[in-house]
Formats: C-alpha cells, sequence, structure tokens
C-alpha cells in the first residue's frame, strides 16, 4: 500500500508503457539535444574516441563503446553518436524509474518522480555528453521494480538479459548488481531461476569471447586491464591514500554529486526509510544492498566522478517518493515533486557558470558546474575543487594568469 498517499499503487497497463516511452523519448529530445556537447571535452570522451579507432570492441565499457562507434559512424560523427545513445538510455531510465515508482506510489507521484529524476542537473548532464552513466539508473530501477513487486514468471527473465547487457556496457553495473539480481533470483528459485541464469551466463558469454578476440586474446586483456586497475583503482584507493583520507575524500565527494543530482529532495529520504521499515520492512533488504556494494568500492577503492552516484540514484528516488507526501493527504506529493522537478531544471538552465571566477563560488562551480547547461560546454580548469581536500591531501595554491590557472604545490 502506498503510504505517501493512502492509496494502493496501481501497475501500468500496456497502452500506459507506451504513452511512457513516447513522452520519455519526447523529454530527452528536446531538453538534451539543445544543449549537448558538441565535441570530446574531458579526458574520457577522448579516450572513448580513441579506442573505438583501435578496437571493434574495446576492452572496457564494451558494449557502449562498441554502440556509439556504430551510431556515430551512421551519422558521421562519432562523438554525436555517443551523445544520441547516452540520450537513449536517458530516456530509457526515465521510463524504468516510472515504472519502479509504480510499484511504490500512485501514478500521478509516480509521473512527478520520474520529472524530477529527468529535471535532475547531473542525469541531464549525463544525457547530453558522451558517458555511459545513465545505463546505470535505468537498469538499478528496473532491478529495483522487480524486487519489489510480486512475483511474475517473466520478471527474472527481463532481471537476466537487462543486467548482463548492463554489464557489458558498464562492468560495474554487473558488480554492484548483482546481489540485486541474486534476490530476484531467489524469489523465483528452483526451476523458475535456472532458465534466466542461462540466459544471463550466455549473453555474457557472448560478448566477453567477442571482446577478447578484438583485443587479441586474454593475454592482451590481462595487459590492458593490470594497467588500468593500478592507475585507476590502487593509485585511488585507501590501500595508497590512506584508510582515512581516501574515505573521507570519497564521502565528501559522493554527498556533493548527491546534492547536485536531487538537491532539497534529500531532506525527505530519512522519512521515506522510517516509512520504508514500519510499512515496507521486506523492501528494506533489497534497498540496503542496491547500494552497499557500491558505498563499500565508493569509499575504498575510487569515487571519480558525479557519475558513479547514479548507483545511488535509484534506491534514494524510491525513499523520496515514498518520503515526499503525507499520509490521507492525496494532492500533496506530485505538486511537491513537481516544484522541485522546477527548481531542478532551473539550476541547471540559470546556474551562472564561470571557471575563471576565483570568488566564493570557485569550488562550488569546479564541483557542480560541469552539470549545467553552460558547464556542459566550457573546458574544465586543471585544478580540482579545495572542498574535494582532505586533511592528508597535498596543498594546492592557486595563482591566477592572464590565459589559465596555474597550480602550485605547497611544501
Amino acid at each position: 500500500m502506498d503510504t505517501t498517499d493512502g492509496e494502493r499503487p496501481i501497475e501500468p497497463s500496456r497502452a500506459e508503457m507506451g504513452w511512457a516511452c513516447v513522452i520519455a523519448v519526447l523529454t530527452v529530445a528536446l531538453t538534451r539535444w539543445p544543449v549537448a556537447r558538441l565535441g570530446p571535452i574531458e579526458s574520457d570522451e577522448f579516450g572513448y574516441l580513441g579506442v573505438i579507432d583501435r578496437f571493434v570492441l574495446p576492452p572496457h565499457h564494451t558494449l557502449f563503446l562498441a554502440g556509439g562507434r556504430v551510431l556515430g559512424d551512421l551519422l558521421g560523427d562519432r562523438y554525436r553518436g555517443f551523445v544520441i545513445l547516452d540520450m537513449f538510455t536517458s530516456a530509457v531510465a526515465i521510463v524504468a524509474a516510472w515504472w519502479w515508482f509504480r510499484s511504490l506510489v500512485r501514478p500521478s507521484t509516480a509521473v512527478g518522480g520520474a520529472a524530477l529524476l529527468a529535471f535532475s542537473p547531473v542525469f541531464w548532464s549525463y544525457g547530453a555528453l558522451a558517458g555511459n552513466y545513465t545505463a546505470i539508473v535505468a537498469v538499478g530501477c528496473t532491478l529495483l521494480g522487480i524486487a519489489c513487486r510480486p512475483t511474475r514468471a517473466w520478471h527474472p527473465w527481463l532481471a537476466a538479459s537487462l543486467l548482463s547487457v548492463g554489464t557489458g556496457y558498464r562492468q560495474d553495473i554487473g558488480t554492484l548488481w548483482l546481489p540485486v539480481f541474486g534476490i530476484i533470483l531467489w524469489r523465483h528459485r528452483y526451476r523458475g531461476a535456472i532458465g534466466p541464469l542461462c540466459l544471463f551466463t550466455a549473453i555474457n558469454l557472448a560478448w566477453i569471447g567477442t571482446m577478447l578476440w578484438s583485443v587479441g586474446g586474454w593475454s592482451n586483456y590481462r595487459t590492458m586491464t593490470a594497467e588500468f586497475a593500478h592507475s585507476a583503482g590502487y593509485m585511488n584507493s585507501a590501500f595508497h591514500l590512506g584508510v582515512i583520507d581516501a574515505p573521507i575524500r570519497y564521502s565528501v565527494k559522493l554527498v556533493m554529486a548527491l546534492v547536485g543530482t536531487f538537491g532539497l529532495a534529500l531532506v525527505v529520504v530519512p522519512r521515506g526509510l522510517v516509512r520504508v521499515y514500519r510499512d515496507h520492512p521486506q523492501w528494506m533488504l533489497v534497498m540496503w544492498v542496491s547500494v552497499l556494494p557500491a558505498l563499500i568500492m565508493h569509499l575504498t577503492i575510487h569515487f571519480g566522478v558525479a557519475g558513479y552516484a547514479m548507483h545511488y540514484v535509484p534506491a534514494l528516488l524510491g525513499l523520496i517518493a515514498l518520503g515526499i507526501g503525507r499520509v490521507g493527504v492525496s494532492d500533496m506529493a506530485p505538486l511537491r515533486l513537481a516544484i522541485l522537478a522546477t527548481v531542478s531544471a532551473g539550476v541547471f538552465l540559470l546556474y551562472p557558470t564561470d571557471y575563471s571566477e576565483l570568488g566564493q563560488r570557485r569550488d562550488f562551480d569546479l564541483a557542480f558546474a560541469r552539470h549545467t547547461r553552460v558547464g556542459l560546454r566550457l573546458p574544465m580548469p586543471k585544478q580540482g575543487p579545495q572542498s574535494w581536500r582532505t586533511i592528508n591531501s597535498a596543498r594546492v595554491e592557486l595563482t591566477p594568469t592572464d590565459s589559465d590557472r596555474v597550480v602550485h604545490r605547497v611544501d
């Protein structure tokens, strides 16, 4: 039962699913394309374009890079191919979030929750550049929507196919969301789980085997993976930075990313958590399992960019939807979500981004402004936000010049 509105959630019909897809595609097209980045700016984007010249199926982000290459070749602009692909996954994520909400709250609240996601600055920006983080939300919301619904025979098949494709799209999707998939299989255990598990294994083996052939075999893959694991993993982990510095630094970055994603909506998360514990205790395990693997990895290994926070978005969206309203009041939750979505859109569209400004807004610009309309098309400065520093971090002194900012280490 929907404790937010005092009404039972209603499963969407096929017609409603169709309309949801159409509206999501139109929303993404009208909001992402006009502000989309026109060419690569960040190092990851240059890396994507470089690696697809070397491999048909690259060793990392395999299906994402292969899909972007195919679309780019069809369009005659490989960077635009990635943007189109990200717009598509953004639309899928919005529909998945709406479907997830329909298992929790009444239809109008579900629409408001989907709007909050669609106009979130961080989520909005990742649908308008070369990045694959919106796929995390698409997979996560679908898996949570399955895990929190009454069992149906086709649920584990959908979960298996989507998670296996998501694993090929971003390998951390398969790693961090595998426990939720395990819960889904447990609910359909015995014969109901064997087929989906075989499908999950077959799809993964198919893309992994083809990828290994593309990169020249296991030895080449192992060499490239070891280099990446050392530079991006070990050098950024608590094992290198320290067991105090790394978790503190990544906690600050995670909080900033979530604030940039949901803003004021985060204040109702504790209320939603209380309502889940009180009214739907069977969902509590699923929600915790959906975030704990990511939290452990991000606080001890690496939390790089705001897109990593997309792993927490599905569970937080559910808690926001449950915590935003009041029991017995049927019209306030959708209105509040619409207001929050409007505020988020205003932040994205109107935030006064100025990377050259060294005033009090400097750290906010460096941390948040990339995920705004103006920030999408401005080159990022070389120095990172000072807010991410911790007591063990190397101190820096910023010296302005006529053309750039130079970072000087201070002993």
